[in-house]
């Protein structure tokens, strides 16, 4: 069984989300789950209790309720297998231990900007804080996400290193269910990074030397991740990566899958991972993988 969550908030924000949770129960193999969580945070108990509109085990009735309200009115109820609301403090520490807790594939998100001019591509609080900290697969779902952007391949984003072997697996297993192709994208340098000093005919022997090196490295990691039965495509695009692969991303994917990079507070004040840029401004659905535990992990 491939149990998928689905983090709720009734907002519009959440229509992306839900859409693709229809598109899951279609596409996504026979023995896809789908559950919905909606998460009342504690500032918000505080208040209902202390202004005495509910009390919380009322609260958590009515928001169940107003769940289900939300799902029948976007068309998409029957296509979950539960529908839950939950009390917590933050709401994406609560989603984080309910994607654990639950044994989901995978935490289904909405994004809070969607693509229109005028509307600066954003993640939200609740999604930033978990592709940050989450324990498994978190995907970011556009809230104008439109169903004919899900065709074609996944498309794995892949620096073909050790730090992207969860996220390789997760492409490789979703591939495998839904009958898709794999494309695997690992975006080389700009062309004229450290050649611009030489001849343009050395300029050009060594884009295309770095070129075939970067294949076989990569063809080599294709050959050992066991994607047996998955029909796997691959691209070397040369350029700016998160350029790069917003291009491929806008051509159309039912899933772009990229590993975490766990940066420290200081390393994101001075750049964002590819990750969260990525989840920002595509307009598919993205799954951002945490690395596998290394030893140092389990050390307290």
């Amino acid at each position: 069984m491939t149990r998928w969550l689905v983090g709720m908030d009734l907002r519009a924000t959440s229509a992306g989300a839900l859409r693709y949770a229809a598109w899951l129960h279609e596409h996504g193999g026979p023995s896809v789950e789908l559950q919905a969580v909606h998460v009342v945070e504690q500032l918000d108990q505080h208040y209902a209790v202390k202004l005495g509109l509910h009390s919380r085990g009322h609260l958590m009735s009515l928001t169940r309720e107003a769940t289900r309200v939300a799902l029948r009115q976007a068309g998409v109820e029957g296509c979950f297998q539960e529908v839950d609301a939950v009390p917590g403090g933050a709401a994406d520490e609560v989603l984080d231990a309910q994607l654990t807790d639950r044994g989901a594939t995978g935490l289904i998100v909405g994004r809070q900007g969607p693509l229109r001019e005028g509307f600066p591509p954003r993640l939200g609080r609740v999604a930033r804080h978990l592709l940050r900290h989450a324990a498994g697969p978190v995907v970011v779902v556009p809230p104008d996400l439109e169903s004919a952007r899900l065709v074609g391949p996944i498309v794995l984003a892949t620096d073909l290193g050790p730090s992207s072997a969860a996220a390789a697996r997760f492409a490789g297993e979703r591939a495998r269910e839904w009958g898709r192709p794999l494309l695997v994208v690992h975006v080389l340098p700009p062309s004229d990074v450290g050649l611009t000093f030489l001849p343009r005919e050395a300029q050009e022997g060594a884009r295309s030397t770095r070129y075939h090196t970067a294949r076989e490295q990569a063809r080599r990691y294709i050959d050992e991740q066991g994607w047996d039965g998955v029909e796997v495509e691959l691209e070397l695009p040369a350029g700016a990566a998160i350029d790069e692969l917003l291009a491929i991303a806008r051509r159309g994917a039912p899933l772009v899958v990229c590993g975490a990079r766990r940066l420290s507070w200081v390393a994101r004040q001075l750049r964002a991972s590819h990750a969260t840029s990525l989840s920002s401004h595509a307009p598919v659905p993205v799954a951002v993988v945490p690395p596998d535990p290394t030893p140092e992990d389990s050390i307290p």
